[in-house]
């Protein structure tokens, strides 16, 4: 099954000192980074959405691909259909019956694991989907990311009105599968949740020359630009 994962990275990181996608998880690897890999070695493509601080996201991750959301500051609902109409355009392209899975998950969860997104795909290709399906991890009863959604799905989400993204996601009745990932509901938005996990303040990870940048699906040329065509970050089948 292809898939695309849209990172969401555009709001403000108004308790963090720095942008969220830019802060250093392990290994040098900056959360952007790190999520970009898991998703990477899950066989997606991948897609970030920036906004407020775009440029030294974009700079911090020179061989990524992203959109930017014009209206972040209206709701996290306006960033997810910035992606998603990116997205769309290559599920179009290449699943014209369905059949293509768009993944969203939030910056500021870097401690996915990579079998948990093979396992959310793998129910996915087990139900319907070329119909209107979303799964959603939960861990220990505590609803989780990232949302996965079949084609059908991610265009009724499109479409959806109002600034709700819940509300919106509700109307389309997410199936909840449980997990035994912790990373699914791990969130680290301010510098006390950092801390505990790092037991150090937030900082920012070393500058890309220093360190490997993900590898890129589909062939881009790493400008990262808007207008690059979708199929750049189409998923390689998994090393």
């Amino acid at each position: 099954m292809k898939a695309v994962a849209i990172i969401l990275a555009a709001g403000k990181s108004r308790r963090m000192s720095h942008p969220k996608a830019n802060i250093e998880h392990e290994g040098g690897k900056s959360f952007l980074q790190s999520l970009a890999s898991t998703f990477l070695k899950a066989g997606c493509g991948v897609l970030g959405v920036v906004g407020s601080d775009a440029a030294m996201v974009r700079e911090q991750h020179p061989s990524m691909d992203f959109v930017t959301s014009e209206h972040w500051e209206k709701s996290l609902l306006a960033s997810v259909k910035a992606g998603l109409e990116v997205a769309l355009q290559e599920a179009r392209a290449s699943e014209p019956e369905g059949g293509f899975a768009v993944l969203l998950h939030p910056v500021d969860m870097p401690a996915l694991r990579v079998n948990t997104v093979k396992t959310l795909l793998k129910e996915m290709e087990r139900g319907d989907a070329k119909g209107v399906l979303v799964l959603r991890p939960e861990y220990d009863s505590a609803l989780g990311w990232p949302l996965v959604l079949s084609q059908a799905a991610a265009e009724k989400l499109l479409l959806a009105e109002g600034e709700d993204l819940e509300k919106a996601l509700a109307a389309l009745n997410p199936r909840r599968l449980n997990v035994k990932d912790p990373g699914v509901i791990v969130n680290i938005n301010t510098p006390e949740a950092y801390e505990r996990v790092f037991t150090k303040p937030p900082v920012l990870a070393p500058p890309p020359k220093r360190r490997g940048s993900p590898k890129r699906a589909g062939g881009s040329n790493g400008s990262g630009a808007d207008n690059a065509s979708p199929t750049s970050y189409a998923a390689s089948p998994e090393e």
